[in-house]
């Protein structure tokens, strides 16, 4: 018997199925307690991939979200959606929509088209791999091209955050405050670097680095998890933070994505205050 909070989510596109699955993602995160059981059907490009989809959802009623730009397979799931009484959703109708009344111009219907191999593509993935290579303090003295640098004590979500904003874009490097060490000020480029500082809730990082600790079978530094001296690291921090006077993000409950866009707005910030000095 299927439970009132058990949702079949069939997510289907006829290119790599990203943009629906990133669209579910969001309006599922306004659900927390259903229980989704996700179908993933890509590539889906003809009537033997229809009837498939249609097999399955014999088996498995439930939502269909889709991304289905041939009019032909498109008409094809949505008359099985009809026919089975199927929930359905187009999820870029109103975009496209807007866009065709704003711009006066028809849809390309070209497959996958939002992924195509284009320059904002590359700058992409170079900023990837300039986070991967300037991660944790890597080459703290060569960031002359950075975009931005986050600094914080250990567990502080940087280096996730870092390759998010990477994906985003932007090249962005971190640095991971140690107790006893000062923070390299004089290897920074001579240029002005925009520098945010990440901090937490020290109860709920102690939490965090134990659990860190039970997935490190040879961990030598029991001071790592200890509340006071945790304590004493998210404090010191905030002096630095507050001396060099960059702006300061509590990653507290946060996930990556909330704390990249309250990042990317500081930036802005700084950028537009860049521009009218």
């Amino acid at each position: 018997m299927v439970k009132k909070n058990d949702l079949h989510l069939h997510l289907i596109s006829d290119s790599t199925g990203e943009t629906v699955h990133q669209f579910a993602r969001a309006g599922l995160a306004q659900f927390p307690d259903t229980n989704i059981t996700e179908h993933i059907w890509t590539l889906v490009r003809n009537k033997a991939h229809i009837d498939a989809i249609e097999r399955n959802l014999e088996k498995n009623p439930g939502v269909v979200l889709f991304s289905v730009v041939n009019k032909e397979v498109r008409e094809l799931l949505e008359t099985l959606c009809t026919r089975r009484g199927i929930p359905n959703l187009s999820i870029l109708d109103s975009v496209v929509d807007l866009f065709t009344n704003v711009l006066g111009v028809e849809q390309s219907l070209r497959s996958g088209a939002q992924h195509k191999l284009d320059t904002a593509y590359f700058k992409r993935m170079a900023a990837v791999e300039y986070a991967v290579v300037h991660d944790d303090g890597l080459n703290i003295e060569r960031l002359d091209d950075a975009d931005m640098l986050l600094v914080g004590v250990s567990r502080t979500s940087k280096t996730p955050t870092s390759m998010y904003l990477g994906h985003r874009g932007f090249k962005v490097a971190n640095y991971a405050l140690v107790p006893g060490i000062p923070f390299p000020i004089d290897k920074l480029p001579g240029k002005n670097i925009f520098i945010v500082g990440l901090t937490t809730d020290p109860k709920r990082l102690m939490q965090v680095r134990k659990t860190r600790l039970q997935h490190l079978s040879n961990s030598s530094n029991p001071n790592y998890a200890d509340l006071e001296i945790i304590t004493n690291e998210v404090r010191d921090a905030r002096k630095l933070f507050s001396k060099h006077g960059w702006p300061v993000i509590d990653v507290s409950r946060r996930s990556v994505e909330e704390i990249a866009a309250s990042i990317i707005y500081l930036y802005r910030q700084w950028l537009d205050q860049k521009d009218n000095v």
